[in-house]
C-alpha cells in the first residue's frame, strides 16, 4: 500500500479490529494493524509486521476439529483469485498467547476486502473481524443453563407446573407432580378434567382468587383428596403449596403457577409423635410416683398429682428445687437448698449420693423418700433441665427392685393405666399384663403369664390374629377392632392398638398393646343405627317440604316476571300523556307574554320533564333485567359522538369543552341499548353537576377497546363527589345531600347496565376537583 501512512489515522478510527495484509500467497505478509485487532489478539504490532498472518496465529495443534485456519487461507486464496471481497461465517480460530505458552479460544465472522490500484491490481487485502466470542460463551452458557433448569424442573424435589387461561388448562407439569395425582398425561387438559375431586374442596377457588386478583395464595399443611387410582376412593395428601399468577409480556395475569411439596409422612409423624408425646404426658401426670422438673435457676417446670400427693400441698410460688416444705438427710439433718438433689444434679455434679431423704410436709408428717434426678441435655449437648422421680419408700424400702429390669417396665407401664397393656415376647407369649387387662378378660394375673395370646380368641380371631403377627417382624403397628373371649366365654370387643419391640440389633422380641374395651359402645352403635334409620326417615320429609318450597319459589318468580311486565306497561303508557301535556305547556309558552304565567308554566315544564325523567329510568331498570343480550360489534367511537352530539346544544352544556380520544382499531361486541344507557346517563350527569364558575370546563371521554375488554374513561373538572358517598351514589333512587334533582336512579341504572355487561365501575372524585369514572366491559365476541 503505498503512502499508506496516509490513511492511517482512517485505518485507526475504524471500529472493527482489522490488519492490512500483502496478497503474497500463501505467506500474505501483515504490512499494518489497528490498535482494536491488537486488543482483541494481545500482542504489540511489532511482532506482527512482517510476519505471514499463519506465521503470527498458526493452527492449535491440541483443536483437532476446527478449520479456522484453513478455511481463512481458501477465503484471502479466493480473494487474491477473484479481486473480490470474500466473507466468512462464524469461524473458530484460536489465538496463541505468549505468557505463559499456550492458545486462547476465540469466535469470530471474518470479511477479507482486496485493495486495488488504478490499474485493478490487488495491492493489499484489509483482514477485518468482529469477534463474538463472549455472545458465543453466553449462548453457550445458556444453553447449559436451559438444560440445567429442564434437569432441575424433572428431578425438583417439589411439584410443580403453570395453568394457562381461566379455565386451567395445564401447560407444564413435572414428574413428580404426575406422581403425586396418579396421572400420567394431563398437558392441554384442565385441572377440572383431570382432577375433578379437587371442585368440592375448594380449590379452584382459591385459583380464581389468583387469576382475578393477581395475589400470591399459599398454605402450609393442606388436606387435599386425590382419586390417585381412579377408583373413586380418595387419598389423603398433606401440601405445602404456593398458587402464584403468570403474566404474559403485557403485564395481563395469563394462567397459574404452582408449587408444591408433599409433606403427608412428615404431618402424619409430627401426629404420631404429639399424640405419643400427649399420652406420655398423662402417663405422667397419672403415674402413682411423683415426678417434676426444674430449669437450671431452679424454677418448677411440671409436677403431676403424685408430687402434689407426696408434697402434702401445691407448691409455693417461688419456690425453688422441690415443692416440699423441708428436706431432711436420711438421718434427719436438715439438709440446705443448695444440696438438695437436684440442686446439685443443676451444677452437673456427679456427687449425688442421697440414696434416701426425708420430706416433711406443711402438717409436720414426713415420709421417706429416694430420688432420681435426671439432668436432660438439648440436641447441642447442652443441660437444660433436671427431671426428678421421687419414690415414697415409707411404707416399703425395696431398693433392690427400683434398680432390677422391673424398675424400667414399670417405669413405662403404668398400672393405674385406663388401658389394659399386654406384653408377649417374640413366641407370643405373655410376659405382663395389667390389671386393667385382667378385669377386661376377667383372669388374674398369673392365669394370664406364659400363655399364647391364641389362647384367649376363637378360631375366627386366631386366622385374623395369625394373619397381623406375621407383620410383625417387619415393624408394622396396628390398630384396629379386635375380638377375645373371657374366662366366662363372653365376647370381649376391644380397641387394640399394638407397636413391635426390638432388641439393641434390631431383632423382633416382641410386641406391646394397648388394649380398651370396646363392648358397651358396641352396644352403643347398635343404637346408633337405630337412630340413624330415624333420621333418614327426618331427611325423607325435610327433601319433600323442601321440594314444596322449590314449587313455591317458582311461583314468586312468575309473580316478579308479571309485576315486570307491568311497571314495563305502566311506565310507557304514562309517557304518552306526558309528552301531550309539554306540548300544551310549549304553546302557553309561545301565546302567554304575562311574566308570571310564563314562570309559573316553566315549573310545571320542569316538573314534567323530571317526572318523564324519572319514567324513562325506570323503563330503562325494566328493560335491563327484562331483556336478554343483543350481541353486536359497536362503532365505539361513533357511538360515543353521537351521544356527545345529542347533548352538546343543551343549555347547561354551554361552555363545556369536550375531548373524545377512542382507540377502536380492534372490535368491540356487546349490546348496543345497554351500552348507550350507561353513556347517556355519565355523560348526562357530568353536565348537570358541571361547575359554571370555573373557567377551562372539560368533558373528556378516553377508551381502548382489545380482544377482551374495553376500557373507558369519563373524566370532568367539575363540582366533584365527596369520598364519603362513593360506596352510596350506586344505590336504587340514593341523591347527594343538597342536590335535589335527578330520580337518583340513573347511576343505579348505569351499575346494574355494566354488571349484565360483565364489567365493572370504579369512581375517583373529590369536592371541587372533578369526578372520573373508570369503565371495564368484557368484549362478548360470540
Amino acid at each position: 500500500m503505498h503512502h499508506h501512512h496516509q490513511f492511517r489515522p482512517i485505518f485507526q478510527c475504524m471500529s472493527a479490529p482489522s490488519v492490512v495484509l500483502l496478497p503474497d500467497a500463501p505467506k500474505f505478509t501483515i504490512v499494518a494493524a489497528n490498535d482494536c485487532y491488537l486488543d482483541i489478539v494481545n500482542t504489540p504490532e511489532k511482532e506482527l509486521i512482517g510476519k505471514g498472518i499463519f506465521e503470527a496465529f498458526p493452527e492449535n495443534p491440541e483443536d483437532r476439529l476446527s478449520k479456522g485456519v484453513e478455511n481463512l487461507r481458501n477465503s484471502l486464496m479466493n480473494v487474491v483469485d477473484t479481486k473480490a471481497p470474500d466473507t466468512m461465517p462464524l469461524q473458530k480460530y484460536d489465538i496463541p498467547i505468549r505468557n505463559p505458552s499456550g492458545f486462547k479460544v476465540k469466535y469470530a465472522t471474518i470479511q477479507n476486502i482486496p485493495i486495488k490500484d488504478e490499474h485493478n491490481k490487488i495491492t493489499h487485502i484489509l483482514h477485518s473481524i468482529e469477534d463474538v466470542t463472549v455472545l458465543k460463551k453466553i449462548e453457550a452458557s445458556l444453553e447449559s443453563e436451559k438444560q440445567r433448569f429442564n434437569e432441575l424442573y424433572d428431578q425438583a424435589p417439589s411439584c410443580m407446573g403453570r395453568l394457562k387461561g381461566p379455565d386451567y388448562v395445564y401447560e407444564l407439569a413435572n414428574p413428580l407432580y404426575l406422581e403425586l395425582i396418579g396421572v400420567k398425561e394431563v398437558i392441554g387438559k384442565t385441572v377440572k378434567e383431570v382432577l375433578p375431586e379437587l371442585e368440592a374442596q375448594g380449590i379452584f377457588e382459591y385459583l380464581d382468587k389468583v387469576y382475578k386478583t393477581g395475589e400470591t395464595v399459599a398454605a402450609d399443611e393442606m388436606l387435599v383428596k386425590f382419586d390417585q387410582n381412579g377408583n373413586g376412593k380418595l387419598t389423603d395428601r398433606y401440601l405445602n403449596y404456593i398458587y402464584q399468577a403468570n403474566r404474559d409480556h403485557e403485564g395481563v395475569i395469563d394462567g397459574i403457577l404452582f408449587f408444591a411439596t408433599d409433606v403427608t409422612e412428615l404431618v402424619e409423624a409430627r401426629k404420631k409423635i404429639e399424640e405419643s408425646e400427649s399420652r406420655y404426658k398423662e402417663l405422667i401426670q397419672n403415674l402413682p410416683v411423683a415426678t417434676y422438673s426444674c430449669n437450671l435457676e431452679g424454677t418448677l417446670l411440671f409436677y403431676n398429682k403424685a408430687a402434689v400427693t407426696l408434697w402434702g400441698k401445691e407448691p409455693d410460688i417461688g419456690k425453688k428445687w422441690c415443692g416440699s416444705w423441708k428436706i431432711y438427710s436420711k438421718d434427719g439433718k436438715p439438709l440446705p437448698v443448695d444440696l438438695w438433689p437436684v440442686a446439685i444434679a443443676a451444677k452437673k455434679s456427679n456427687n449425688i449420693n442421697y440414696k434416701e431423704i426425708i420430706v416433711e410436709r406443711p402438717n409436720g408428717q414426713k415420709r421417706n423418700v429416694r430420688p432420681y434426678p435426671v439432668p436432660f441435655t438439648n440436641d447441642s449437648g447442652e443441660m437444660t433441665e433436671v427431671v426428678s422421680v421421687l419414690i415414697d419408700i415409707t411404707e416399703s424400702k425395696k431398693a433392690e427392685k427400683i434398680i432390677s429390669e422391673s424398675e424400667k417396665k414399670y417405669r413405662q407401664i403404668v398400672e393405674t393405666a385406663q388401658e389394659g397393656i399386654w406384653l408377649i415376647d417374640k413366641e407370643n407369649k405373655t410376659t405382663f399384663v395389667n390389671n386393667k387387662l385382667c378385669e377386661i378378660l376377667e383372669y388374674t394375673r398369673n392365669e394370664m403369664m406364659g400363655k399364647n395370646i391364641f389362647y384367649f380368641m376363637d378360631e375366627e380371631a386366631r386366622q385374623l390374629a395369625i394373619s397381623l403377627m406375621e407383620n410383625k417382624n417387619e415393624g408394622y403397628s396396628d390398630k384396629l377392632q379386635f375380638k377375645y373371649i373371657s374366662k366366662s366365654g363372653k365376647e370381649v370387643w376391644t380397641h387394640i392398638s399394638t407397636n413391635p419391640l426390638f432388641d439393641e440389633e434390631g431383632a423382633y422380641k416382641g410386641s406391646l398393646a394397648m388394649v380398651t374395651d370396646i363392648s358397651a359402645q358396641k352396644i352403643t352403635d347398635e343404637k346408633l343405627k337405630s337412630l340413624n334409620k330415624k333420621l333418614a326417615d327426618q331427611n325423607e320429609e325435610k327433601e319433600k317440604r323442601t321440594k314444596e318450597l322449590r314449587i313455591s319459589n317458582r311461583k314468586l318468580i312468575k309473580t316478579n316476571r308479571e309485576l315486570d311486565r307491568f311497571v314495563y306497561s305502566v311506565s310507557h303508557d304514562l309517557r304518552s300523556p306526558l309528552t301531550s301535556v309539554l306540548g300544551l305547556i310549549s304553546i302557553i309558552e309561545e301565546d302567554s307574554k304575562e311574566p308570571e304565567t310564563l314562570e309559573q308554566v316553566k315549573m310545571i315544564h320542569n316538573s314534567i320533564t323530571r317526572l318523564d325523567g324519572f319514567i324513562k329510568n325506570i323503563l330503562s331498570y325494566s328493560q335491563n333485567n327484562r331483556m336478554d343480550l343483543e350481541i353486536q360489534q359497536i362503532p365505539i367511537a361513533k357511538a360515543i359522538h353521537e351521544i356527545v352530539d345529542s347533548v352538546r346544544n343543551i343549555k347547561m352544556a354551554a361552555g363545556i369543552s369536550f375531548q373524545i380520544d377512542i382507540d377502536d382499531r380492534l372490535p368491540f361486541h356487546s349490546d348496543r341499548k345497554r351500552f348507550n344507557t350507561i353513556l347517556e346517563n355519565l355523560i348526562s350527569n357530568a353536565i348537570k353537576y358541571h361547575t359554571t364558575k370555573a373557567s377551562g370546563r372539560y368533558l373528556k371521554i378516553s377508551g381502548t377497546s382489545t380482544k377482551k375488554e374495553l376500557t373507558l374513561c369519563i373524566a370532568d373538572n367539575g363540582m366533584g363527589i365527596d369520598p364519603n358517598y362513593h360506596d352510596k351514589i350506586f344505590n336504587m333512587f340514593y341523591r347527594l345531600p343538597g342536590k335535589t334533582e335527578g330520580s337518583g336512579l340513573g347511576l343505579y341504572i348505569v351499575k346494574e347496565a355494566i354488571e349484565k355487561l360483565q364489567g365493572s365501575i370504579e369512581i375517583q372524585s373529590e369536592i371541587g376537583e372533578g369526578t372520573t369514572f373508570s369503565i371495564k366491559l368484557k368484549n362478548l365476541k360470540p
